[in-house]
């Protein structure tokens, strides 16, 4: 069994060779002096290898707390490794699905419903006032601060009106977003509470 001296004292050899911890974690130390994490597993009758990381910026507890953490996946009937491959693609995904792109999808899907200048107008105001601010953001990383700064900034040049329409149209993509599934919530749903008011008559 490992402890943090072990790893620390482990010396470079002509080949590589491994110190073992238990339950199939062991640290591989190369020839070039690199202290590799490594956990060996059995997923459907073969034998497999996960990596968790080099040390020192994956110690000894990280090491075994990742090694639970797969081994609690494999317990359940899934190979960890494919899950993380999984999880790595889904992230790389939900980062593709910028507001920007989110948003013009859903122009694309609505526009149909409204006349052709109000469509060029919709697209026209969100690419003024809020794809600079915001549109290469992921849109399920999105916040209501962040939402209404951009909406702030159109307010500060007295476009008081303009605010609550791009509110309502921000509000709109996200309610897509959220039926496509690439979005949980709409943070921009409760804004328009805390929008300047109209100036009502003169």
């Amino acid at each position: 069994m490992l402890n943090d001296a072990k790893v620390r004292a482990a010396k470079p050899r002509p080949k590589s060779y491994k110190l073992t911890d238990t339950n199939r974690l062991f640290l591989l130390v190369t020839p070039s002096g690199g202290k590799l994490w490594r956990w060996n597993y059995s997923y459907d009758g073969k034998q497999k290898t996960m990596a968790f990381g080099a040390w020192p910026q994956v110690g000894l507890a990280d090491a075994r707390a990742k090694r639970d953490e797969a081994s609690g996946h494999l317990m359940e009937g899934d190979d960890p490794t494919i899950l993380r491959k999984l999880k790595v693609v889904a992230k790389l995904e939900a980062g593709r699905q910028t507001f920007e792109r989110v948003a013009r999808a859903w122009h694309e899907n609505a526009k149909a419903q409204w006349a052709i200048v109000h469509a060029a107008d919709i697209i026209r105001s969100l690419e003024r006032d809020v794809f600079p601010a915001i549109g290469d953001m992921p849109i399920a990383q999105l916040t209501p601060p962040l939402v209404l700064s951009v909406l702030r900034e159109i307010e500060a040049r007295g476009a008081i009106e303009t605010a609550k329409r791009v509110r309502q149209r921000i509000s709109a993509v996200f309610i897509y977003g959220i039926a496509e599934g690439i979005a949980t919530s709409d943070p921009a749903e409760k804004l328009g509470a805390v929008l300047k008011p109209l100036r009502k008559g003169r």
